[in-house]
């Protein structure tokens, strides 16, 4: 089991994936409210694993999170398309209506905030290798 984050500047996507890539969960947080939530995802899920994604924000959660002494293995993955690939995964999960179709995946911008559906992508890419 494994915990994908996407850090950002104020709030954090988050994933909790099997080591078959499943997703058991996925939620969007503060970023302050992340170092605090990983006992529940350690006790829930018994993770070890934590991927962050490799940012400025993601050294700044690292930092927060080694201060609470967590037995776990924080692993960095490349960011890079990312968030485009995470709008993709929402528009695939969540079909557009009406002319909204005939509009590229491209030129969509999805009504809610992605950030959940990139730290999947995140822990895909971790598990992928």
């Amino acid at each position: 089991m494994i915990l994908a984050i996407d850090p950002g500047k104020s709030k954090c996507g988050l994933a909790a994936l099997d080591r078959f890539g499943n997703v058991l969960e996925r939620r969007i947080l503060p970023c302050e409210h992340v170092p605090n939530s990983l006992s529940y995802y350690l006790a829930k899920y018994g993770i070890f694993t934590v991927v962050v994604g490799r940012s400025a924000f993601g050294k700044e959660l690292e930092r927060e999170i080694s201060k609470l002494d967590l037995r776990i293995h924080i692993v960095f993955v490349s960011e890079k398309y990312s968030t485009l690939e995470a709008r993709k995964r929402y528009w695939k999960e969540h079909k557009p209506k009406g002319l909204w179709r005939l509009v590229p995946t491209s030129l969509r911008v999805p009504p809610v905030p992605v950030d959940d559906y990139a730290a999947v992508i995140l822990g895909e890419r971790f598990l992928a290798g």
